[in-house]
């Protein structure tokens, strides 16, 4: 899985801020391991799939299954807009099906899952995050 910057947009967000959410989306990209670099200890992902621990160890299980699921998988950030600690970001993940993701058969068909997140940061690590992804939209056009 790659990640595709596409040149984002890039709205009131510092330096650090940036790399940040960079580096978070490089992890969910295909490289996990950086989310010790940039997640809390104790991040909380919101909503987050029940039973998930806090922290890094909480979101590496969900990487792994999307990689799993999608070929050419690969994320693109169209924006990153920020204020006071706070990051918005807008992108989409992309990739091929092929393999059961959340109850649809893979089928090898291309899309791409819109998501909005919010990433809160303090002391230089992202400490919170909200997320949506687009998963109603996605599954009506990978079963039609």
């Amino acid at each position: 899985m790659t990640t595709t910057h596409n040149s984002p947009r890039v709205l009131g967000a510092t330096d650090q801020e940036r790399r940040l959410v960079e580096t978070l989306y490089r992890a969910i990209g295909g490289e996990p391991d950086l989310l010790d670099d940039v997640l809390a200890p104790d991040w909380e992902d919101i909503p987050s799939i029940p039973d998930q621990p806090p922290g890094p160890a909480g979101m590496k299980p969900h990487i792994f299954a999307f990689h799993e699921a999608f070929a050419d998988a690969r994320v693109i950030i169209h924006d990153i807009v920020a204020s006071s600690g706070l990051v918005a970001v807008r992108g989409v993940l992309a990739g091929t099906l092929r393999s059961e993701f959340l109850g649809v058969t893979p089928n090898g068909r291309y899309d791409e899952i819109t998501i909005h997140e919010f990433h809160e940061i303090d002391n230089g690590r992202i400490t919170r995050s909200w997320h949506l992804e687009d998963l109603h939209g996605w599954m009506g056009r990978m079963k039609a």
